[in-house]
């Protein structure tokens, strides 16, 4: 008797590892085929060089979260040099303003429960502190919540896109255009699909799918800003990118999501943790190297400051105002 139920139990602990194996590999193997064109050299001058009629004039930040962690959790501790320098986990959104008063949102960050939700792995297997809740993007935005026209996801991930739910709450939501590429649209994996799951329950939203086979695609009726059809952390991510027609004359941003978590993966070319990325949130390694290395060219090549989403000390040092 003992032995039959020995034999069944193992039996199922092999059943589950064959599942759990089968979803990672095709997980994996979804994300390799991602492989979308970046921009050539001269399709990025065209874009920079661009009219400048209707560019935006303000972009701004949004605190919904922040958590203290090992940089060790964001950052291969193989091709970090200073594993033990203190870092911050942010959870950002980021606000871009016309004259006219519109407003464009790159990620809406989480509501207070959802981002305790969220910290709370963080705590158990990353050696994180507990997260601390801040405002909304709703609550932070107040009146100016009516001038929201329009949305970009650099990933679907909930921890970017848990905010949308709180911009359709209260008596008279706006009307939001949602604009995303045909990946972020299209193909999900089982990282991604509960964020898109909100997308489609979010009463105030509108989605678009963005056309065409240019490597950079133009956002209607939002001069000034094109999304770059990423992949490498997800199917359908995305690297965003505005000219700024600031005070201080013309400033280019570059909105890189998840393709890294801390700064310092871009300018050393560090990958994330190989369990990470292998098991948690499956990577494609080429591709992201590939992407590190884009958006270094950005950086040191034409003048782009690069915003990573999960790096406060990086947007804190990137010059845009908190709201």
């Amino acid at each position: 008797m003992a032995k039959t139920i020995l034999l069944g139990v193992a039996a199922l602990l092999l059943v589950a590892v064959l599942v759990i194996g089968g979803i990672f590999w095709s997980a994996h193997r979804a994300i390799e085929a991602e492989h979308a064109p970046l921009p050539t050299a001269q399709e990025l001058a065209a874009w920079i060089d661009g009219p400048t009629f209707d560019l935006p004039v303000r972009a701004r930040w949004i605190e919904t979260a922040t958590q203290k962690m090992p940089r060790s959790a964001v950052l291969d501790p193989a091709g970090d040099p200073s594993p033990e320098t203190p870092y911050v986990m942010s959870h950002p959104a980021f606000v871009i303003e016309w004259t006219d008063g519109r407003i464009l949102l790159i990620d809406t960050g989480m509501r207070r429960d959802s981002a305790i939700s969220f910290g709370k792995p963080l705590e158990w297997l990353g050696g994180a502190g507990a997260i601390e809740p801040q405002r909304t993007t709703a609550e932070a935005l107040g009146p100016d919540l009516q001038r929201v026209k329009a949305l970009l996801f650099t990933h679907l991930h909930t921890d970017h896109v848990d905010g949308v739910v709180a911009l359709c709450e209260g008596a008279s939501p706006p009307r939001i255009e949602l604009f995303m590429t045909v990946a972020q649209a299209e193909r999900p994996n089982y990282t991604t699909q509960p964020g898109l799951d909100l997308l489609e329950q979010a009463p105030c939203v509108r989605p678009h799918v963005l056309g065409g086979v240019a490597a950079l695609h133009p956002v209607q009726g939002f001069p000034g800003v094109a999304v770059i059809d990423a992949g490498g952390h997800t199917p359908g991510s995305e690297i965003i990118v505005v000219r700024l027609a600031s005070a201080q004359g013309m400033k280019l941003l570059a909105f890189a999501g998840d393709t890294v978590n801390h700064h310092d993966g871009i300018r050393r070319d560090v990958p994330k943790p190989w369990a990470y990325r292998k098991f948690i949130v499956p990577e494609s390694d080429g591709r992201q190297h590939e992407l590190r290395q884009f958006l270094s060219s950005l950086e040191k090549e034409r003048g782009f400051t690069v915003l990573v989403s999960h790096d406060e000390a990086s947007v804190r040092a990137s010059g845009l105002a908190q709201q």
